[in-house]
Order: structure tokens, then sequence, then C-alpha cells
């Protein structure tokens, strides 16, 4: 049954966030005693801190919690009492380094019941059974929580330090920590300066602006990115698979694309059909929904269209160009009683969270279209929390996975890689991190609180096959850097992770 009153899924993703006890944690290990390879004295408490210097412990906390949620086996550092670690026969991975850090950052508060560390313990970092390299970026990240924590508590003068720290160790060509700390360094400095009142608020609001003049620049880049990368292939293959599938036995098809972009994956969908024996089509049609970017989508319509050629198929395009997406409606699309209807929705539905009135109104009218199916994918993760440690932790997680993956398909020195970072990655880390209110519209959320969402429209889920499974496996073999790149099915849909962080979903939806 679908209900008209007004749904805030941004609150329903902070009450799905729940933060959880300190007292379960899921790492146990103290910390070892060792050489200081950060200086101490670099860093001072202030006086009026020394009595109770961590009033609030809420990045401890969140971090606590976030750790549970892994499903890494756990790691083993040295511990005080001399006993030796687990052999480490691989090199530790970006969210392994995040997760040691964080537990060294939490036993650095918590590790004696009675005892509250001073904050010069946190440089007093070494692991016995790690690399240089491995130590050395723990001890940054350590660095990094602090000063997130110091952010959080409202203690600008610390933060800003332990920031300085951050920055003389940091670099955007470094390896994959560095440069995820540089851009976390750079959000929590953009944060505090706003706080002060150091940044004008149209510099917040401006990001969204650099952001789209930078894209008129780096259209080969991103699509060369994207061929070396699996992630993002899995996402559009499996969508489509499962189009493809829920259309069958149609020999007119309409597609109506919430978000076209270089449109290859109507490339994959086309030599499917192709290869289809058992019936013919006789027409595709594309719908293109666009607030933006009108010539690109042109461009992108052109190309297709000469592809199809090549193929032998009818595909006939339809442009719907809005100036908001409440402009938007159902008679905008010249629907034909014989064709039958998907809605693809790649990364749209969040961008739409900080604009609830907006995503109401449009999932009301895709239900008047009433399609075959909807296929959504989206950013599987919570960074809607008004809370700035909660969003920090999830978007350094997040992210590390992200350069994690970006540095085992591609070399340091890509420059696809490099413009992907800056003009994406970069972007959106301090719109997360440094924006408040609404200039923060980079807002994801999970596929459990889509769920509840879309249950107030009357959609079921349904489950994407195991032969979409099978040939999305068979694409990630493709990838040197594939054994990396997991699949974990989650009721109907597919989880698409690198390394035990989950980082997109992909779902398929009808209207009942």
């Amino acid at each position: 049954m679908f209900h008209s009153e007004q749904f805030d899924i941004a609150k329903l993703a902070e009450e799905n966030h729940s933060s959880e006890d300190l007292d379960n944690l899921c790492f146990q290990f103290t910390s070892p005693p060792g050489q200081n390879t950060l200086n101490a004295t670099d860093f001072q408490l202030e006086e009026d801190e020394k009595d109770n210097p961590f009033a609030s412990l809420g990045i401890v906390k969140d971090f606590s919690s976030r750790s549970r949620k892994m499903n890494g086996e756990k790691i083993h550092v040295l511990s005080c009492n001399g006993e030796e670690p687990e052999a480490n026969e691989q090199t530790l991975s970006t969210p392994e380094r995040i997760r040691i850090a964080g537990q060294q950052f939490i036993d650095s508060y918590s590790s004696k019941a009675d005892e509250i560390c001073q904050l010069s313990h946190l440089f007093k970092v070494s692991f016995s059974g790690l690399s240089n390299d491995e130590t050395k970026d723990i001890q940054l990240l350590v660095t990094l929580l602090a000063s997130a924590e110091k952010t959080g508590q409202k203690q600008f003068n610390q933060a800003k330090k332990l920031i300085r720290l951050c920055s003389n160790m940091s670099f955007n060509e470094g390896n994959p920590v560095e440069r995820l700390v540089y851009y976390f360094s750079e959000a929590i400095r953009m944060k505090i300066n706003s706080e002060l009142g150091s940044v004008a608020r149209h510099g917040l609001e401006s990001m969204q602006f650099d952001l789209q003049e930078a894209l008129m620049n780096v259209d080969t880049c991103i699509f060369a990115f994207h061929q070396k990368v699996p992630l993002s292939q899995v996402c559009q293959f499996s969508s489509f698979h499962t189009i493809i599938e829920n259309l069958t036995k149609a020999t007119k098809i309409h597609v109506i694309d919430l978000e076209i972009r270089t449109g290859m994956q109507y490339v994959v969908m086309m030599q499917a059909l192709a290869s289809q024996s058992e019936c013919h089509i006789d027409h595709i049609k594309i719908t293109a929904i666009g607030t933006r970017s009108e010539s690109k989508i042109k461009d992108t319509c052109k190309n297709l269209a000469d592809f199809a050629k090549t193929m032998n198929i009818i595909l006939s395009f339809k442009i719907v160009m809005v100036a908001d997406i409440m402009d938007f409606n159902i008679d905008l699309l010249e629907l034909d009683g014989d064709e039958k209807v998907a809605v693809y929705a790649p990364f749209i539905l969040s961008t739409l969270i900080v604009k609830p009135n907006s995503l109401e109104y449009l999932m009301r009218e895709i239900r008047k279209i009433n399609p075959c199916v909807m296929v959504i994918t989206e950013v599987e993760a919570n960074h809607t929390s008004p809370a700035f440690v909660d969003r920090f932790i999830e978007a350094l997680f997040f992210y590390g996975a992200l350069f994690d993956s970006v540095s085992d398909c591609l070399s340091n020195d890509d420059l696809n890689r490099k413009v992907m970072e800056s003009v994406f990655y970069g972007h959106c880390i301090r719109n997360i991190v440094a924006a408040e209110g609404d200039e923060r519209t980079i807002r994801h959320i999970g596929v459990d609180v889509w769920r509840k969402f879309f249950q107030r429209f009357g959609m079921l889920e349904l489950a994407l096959s195991d032969a979409t499974l099978n040939e999305a496996k068979l694409l990630i073999d493709n990838f040197r850097c594939g054994n990396s790149c997991s699949l974990l099915v989650d009721r109907g849909c597919f989880l698409v992770g690198w390394k035990d962080v989950s980082i997109f979903s992909i779902s398929a939806w009808k209207f009942i």
C-alpha cells in the first residue's frame, strides 16, 4: 500500500546506524612498547585539558562499533607482554591498516580501565611483524584519527597541530594511505576553517561548481579509468543482465535511464540482445533523463546509434532535459503500450536524499510508469549522519577501500587515477567531512535503508539470478586485480566489495 506522508530517509539512515558501547571490541590487543617516529613534542596538551583531556570519546565509540561490522579476519599485533603475533604473509590492505590504527587509537584511551593515556602516547606506535611502510602508515592514520577526534570536540587548536603533522607526511601522489590522509586532512582543515569563520560560506557551496567545471575536461580520463577497474563494470554488467532477463520475449524494449553518462552499458545490452536466437528485437528505445550537460548526452546517444547500426539493431533515442527533477513527469516519456519498459537508476537516487521532496516526487512518477523492472545501483555506505565523527569513520573505511582498489589496478603515475581521485574522490571527501546542512550534498545510505524506503511505494525486491552472479564472476576474473573484488548476495541484491568492504549495491525491483 502506498503511503503519501513525508518520509525522512536521512533520519531513517541515522536510526539504522545505531551506536554501540565500547565494552565489546572486535580486536584484542594492547599498545606495544617501541620507538617514536613522530615527536610527542610536536603536540602538547593545553593547560585546561590536562585534568580531563578526553571529555568526549565519540570517535573511539564509533570506531568500536564500526570495527565490529567488518568481516575481515582479526589482525594480531605484538602486545605488552611480548607475545609474538601471527605472521603476516601478505602486505596489509588499506582497510586493514585503518582497522589496526583504529584499534591502536582505542587502546591509547581505553586499554587500562582506570587510566586515561596522554595524547602524546598516540605517537609511540610500533608493531612487531609489520614492515616499516605498514608501521609508518598506521602511525599516520592514528594521527589523522586524533585530529578528527579533536575536531569533533571543537578543540581546534589541538586539531590544527595534528593536521599539520598529517600534511607533512601525506601526499596526493604517495601510496594509498598517504593519498587517503592527504584528502581527509584537507577536508578536516576546511571544516575547522569553516567552524572558525575563516572560510566564507560560499567556499563550500563552490565545491559543486568547481566539480562541474572540471568534468568538462576529464571525460576521456574517467572512461579509461573505468575500463581498468572492475567495480563499476560489475555494476553496469549485472544491472543490464538483470534488465534483459526481465524483458524476455519482448520485441520492443524501452529503457528509461535516469543518468546515462557514457552509455557503455548499452553496448553490453545490444551485444547480448543480438546474440539471442529465440527472440528477435524489433526496436530498442532509450529515454535519457538529464538536468545538465545536454550536449554530452547527445554525443552519447549518437555514439550508441552508430554502434547499433553495426549490430543491425533499430535504436531510437529521446532526451528529456528538465531544469529540476520536479519538472519531470510521465507525459514526457512517449510510452507505447506495445513495449516493455525498464527503469535504470545508477547512483542517482542518493543525490536526492538532500532534497526529500524531489526524491518522493520522482518515485511517485516512476510508480505511474509501472516498469517491468527497475534496477538501482547505489553506494553501499552511510554518509548521512549529522554527527561529524560518524561520517568521518564511515568515509575513511569506504574511501580507504576505493583508494586501495585504484592502487591495485593502476600504477601510481597513472593520469587516469590522479584525475579520478582529485576530481571525484577528493570532492566527495571534502563534502562529506567538511560541509554541513544543505551544503552537504553527498549523502549515501545502505541497501537496508533503501529497502525500507521502497516499501512505501509498494515495491517488491527481485532476486538477481545465479546466471547474473556467474557472469559477473567471469567478468571479475578478467581483471589482474580481480581476486580482491568480492560479490556478496544480500537477500536478492548483490553487494560489490573490495577486500571485505562493501562499495556498491545492485538491486532490482517491481511495483505491485
